[in-house]
């Protein structure tokens, strides 16, 4: 059926009509008409309060927990939650107890998602069991789809083989994904160490066990390239993801002038919330990174500003009930996200005064980590989006699609609301 969209703002940076209000005339995924007035005669006509249109949602980071822990997410809730937060483009972290280390299992992921509005990514090991001892069938598995790998959702704690990883990978177009954790440094931590450490007597996590290893992964980069013999692929990678701190963002922002083949995310958690969100002890901000400092919160800003950070993360984590009402050190890591990613992140646009195509130019170099491209709102293309209305809403229990409830934005306000997805 054919629809008009009434009088809405389109926030596509790859449109010719960005920043400008317009209608748009749909029918089946293709554009038909866009000018600042349409009358058509039997069509479905859609209005609303300060409308926005912009392509779908990319998430380049959150927990996969299927197959063996349906009883935390299953695929029906983690498509409706995914679609319900508008994410249309999702890569999925070789977390759950059976993971995709065989070609069939890469495949079947993606498969699943082909005919979901949330098309999946499936990111596979680089070890068996993700035990950090022995290489997966890297090549296989890149053959079958996989066009990043990553060790659960840390860093590889052996440099010898992390090096190897490296070297085996970096002649192929794939991302190596490492989230940079020294686990000598974070061993039985609970939160930053700073003042709320110190207020609560929790044991915190420094700021160095992020710095150490982003300077030893770093280093592993340069010595492979030194010695590539000219073999690297030109869409090689080396994505850091979940960055937390100031000081992380400057080693990644300093590479990248280097010009080292690098690409960098943040979790809208850490844009968000800081460690005064563990102050009560609530242990759905019981997170990993951990939240920290405002500093270090407004230096994540500024590299989204500068583009230092090439995306956004829910860092989707589902958990039962049982794992989270716990004291606070017995207490799982993590927070369900998937549903709050983009309203979050549209209440910190509003609030912050943030250009205008400060979203859509992440979203879109984000897509490019994926090694896709967003489509254009332009007449006469196939396109795919969301339709938001500036129109305040609380998240509450009765919002959440996912199985788990463990949901740090739980009762949260926010300033932009889903209408529909095209």
């Amino acid at each position: 059926m054919k629809q008009v969209i009434a009088s809405v703002k389109v926030m596509d940076t790859k449109s010719s009509w960005f920043g400008q209000v317009v209608d748009v005339a749909l029918e089946k995924g293709k554009v038909l008409d866009i000018a600042p007035s349409l009358e058509l005669e039997g069509v479905k006509r859609i209005s609303g309060q300060d409308m926005i249109l912009l392509p779908g949602v990319v998430d380049l980071g959150a927990h996969h927990v299927l197959p063996g822990a349906e009883h935390r997410e299953s695929w029906d809730t983690l498509f409706a939650a995914a679609k319900a937060g508008g994410i249309q483009h999702l890569r999925l972290l070789p977390t759950a107890p059976h993971l995709p280390e065989q070609a069939e299992m890469i495949q079947s992921i993606h498969e699943k998602g082909k005919h979901e509005f949330t098309q999946l990514y499936a990111v596979a090991p680089l070890t068996q069991g993700n035990r950090g001892e022995n290489f997966s069938d890297l090549m296989d598995l890149h053959l079958a789809g996989a066009k990043a790998f990553s060790h659960a959702a840390s860093s590889l704690p052996s440099t010898d083989l992390f090096l190897k990883c490296i070297q085996y990978l970096m002649n192929r177009p794939v991302s190596l994904l490492t989230r940079p954790n020294h686990e000598g440094l974070s061993l039985f931590g609970q939160i930053h160490e700073g003042w709320q450490s110190t207020l609560t007597g929790l044991k915190g996590i420094p700021v160095l066990a992020e710095t150490l290893c982003i300077k030893r992964d770093l280093d592993l980069l340069r010595y492979a390239l030194s010695h590539d013999f000219g073999q690297s692929h030109p869409d090689f990678r080396l994505h850091f993801s979940a960055i937390s701190s100031a000081e992380g963002l400057q080693l990644l922002r300093e590479a990248k002038v280097e010009g080292l083949p690098i690409t960098v995310d943040v979790s809208i958690n850490s844009l968000c919330f800081t460690e005064d969100a563990i102050a009560d002890f609530d242990t759905h901000a019981k997170l990993m990174p951990p939240l920290r400092t405002a500093a270090d919160q407004e230096a994540l800003w500024e590299g989204i500003l500068d583009q230092t950070v090439d995306g956004l993360i829910s860092d989707h984590c589902p958990q039962e009930d049982e794992q989270k009402a716990l004291e606070f050190d017995q207490a799982a890591f993590g927070s369900i996200g998937l549903e709050t990613l983009l309203p979050a992140f549209m209440e910190q646009w509003l609030k912050r005064k943030l250009p205008k195509e400060t979203l859509q130019v992440l979203n879109h170099r984000a897509a490019s980590c994926l090694g896709i491209s967003l489509p254009a709102l332009e007449i006469g293309q196939a396109w795919s989006g969301l339709l938001l209305e500036q129109k305040s809403w609380t998240y509450s229990q009765d919002n959440i699609r996912s199985l788990s409830k463990n949901a740090i934005f739980l009762n949260r306000t926010f300033s932009h609301q889903m209408l529909n997805h095209f």
